[in-house]
């Protein structure tokens, strides 16, 4: 369901960067109230979904009728809550990885969102896969619009649900993680509404994680000192991402020079070689067909899917900012192992941190083949100027594989 057509494969997919590959951790370095655990538990059982809160199934709504319009690259399909159906609603534009023209590879992350009050807009924005990146933003913009008019339709037999657009997010994965950036970015030139959140995911502009190709991607990158200061900006990028690394994460956090610093951070998802199997954050991990629910696990509830909610019940509702932003306990946690150890917790950068998306190689915690792989002694960059420790390493799971 996460395919990446080879055909490009020096130019269009999602980037991400991490530092230096993770390293097992000594036995007496993960506690939880004074209690000490093993190096490994081949026994433990990876974080089961929360039971509340941003993450989890609690919804307010029992399902979600979908309609989608145009063909081509402006084809599109949306998301609509429904039992009970709403007269207005909040919209999260979802941009899709390279190559996943169909929202099946991600439909369960969209029903979430749905379900949860909110319509939600999945953009093609490729007619296939030679599609000139160039027109990848474009063609975003003329179905979000489109969408709106279908809504909007004053003429329309029964009412539909009408868009709040000062209540609008963006959030994409790999290329479409580049693309969310873009229209942020571009939101006056492109007809559309403000963006009060945004949420890159490792984003990425071609199928190799070093930054030299990232660099010389296809897809354009855009002006990012024009996303606007109030915008709740999230870039994110995992410690295992054998197809993009963390280039784009970091230059869109770094670039972002208007958005406040409150209202930023920079976030990396990291693997955990805790259990019998390593779990990996490699590039797969966001793709969350409803036909393969065993894919759909530690790293949605507690990373993608938390941070999204948290960050656009931030924006919509005033709430929950903490599940999303500041680096805080409840933004960093990732479950617990079921024999009560935390899984590895996420890296966070404020939005005062330094990042220079030039300054170090990224290094995967684990090849292709899932075997983890040691990165060269280099110094770090300061997390933010409070000094905090450098980020913590350890391997993961999944094999990550060009495709979404």
């Amino acid at each position: 369901m996460k395919r990446i057509a080879c055909m490009l494969a020096v130019a269009l997919m999602v980037v991400g960067f991490s530092y230096a590959p993770a390293e097992a951790q000594k036995a007496s370095e993960k506690t939880e109230a004074g209690k000490e655990f093993p190096a490994q538990n081949p026994e433990a059982e990876a974080p089961t979904k929360p039971e509340k809160g941003p993450g989890s199934e609690t919804y307010a709504h029992k399902s979600v009728e979908v309609y989608e319009a145009l063909e081509g690259g402006e084809h599109y399909w949306m998301y609509t809550p429904a039992e009970p159906k709403l007269e207005k609603a909040p919209v999260i534009v979802f941009v899709h990885g390279y190559g996943a023209l169909k929202p099946e590879s991600y439909d369960a992350w969209l029903e979430h969102l749905c379900r949860r009050g909110n319509i939600v807009i999945y953009p093609q924005y490729q007619a296939h896969g030679l599609e000139p990146p160039a027109s990848y933003a474009p063609n975003c913009a003329t179905s979000i619009l489109d969408a709106f008019a279908y809504l909007e339709d004053e003429d329309a037999e029964e009412a539909r649900v009408q868009p709040i657009k000062e209540k609008f997010a963006i959030a994409g994965h790999s290329a479409g993680g580049v693309t969310t950036a873009n229209l942020a970015a571009d939101w006056e030139t492109l007809k559309l509404p403000k963006p009060v959140a945004a949420m890159p995911v490792q984003p990425g502009r071609g199928f190799s994680y070093t930054n030299e190709a990232q660099k010389n991607g296809l897809i354009p990158l855009s002006d990012y000192a024009n996303i606007p200061e109030d915008c709740l900006l999230l870039p994110i990028f995992s410690d295992a991402d054998t197809t993009v690394g963390a280039w784009c994460a970091r230059k869109f956090f770094a670039d972002s020079t208007k958005v406040k610093p409150e209202n930023k951070n920079l976030v990396e998802v990291r693997s955990s070689a805790y259990a019998k199997t390593p779990i990996v954050a490699g590039h797969r991990t966001p793709a969350a067909p409803t036909t393969a629910t065993d894919m759909i696990d530690v790293f949605d509830y507690y990373a993608y899917w938390k941070l999204l909610d948290g960050l656009t019940d931030a924006a919509f509702h005033g709430k929950n900012r903490n599940y999303a932003l500041g680096d805080t306990p409840e933004q960093k946690f990732m479950g617990k192992y079921s024999d009560g150890r935390p899984f590895e917790e996420m890296n966070v950068w404020k939005g005062d941190a330094k990042i220079d998306p030039d300054a170090e190689a990224y290094t995967p915690t684990y090849d292709r083949n899932g075997r983890p792989t040691k990165a060269p002694e280099e110094k770090k960059q300061p997390k933010s100027d409070d000094k905090k420790e450098a980020p913590s390493k350890t391997p993961g799971r999944k094999d990550d594989e060009e495709e979404f």
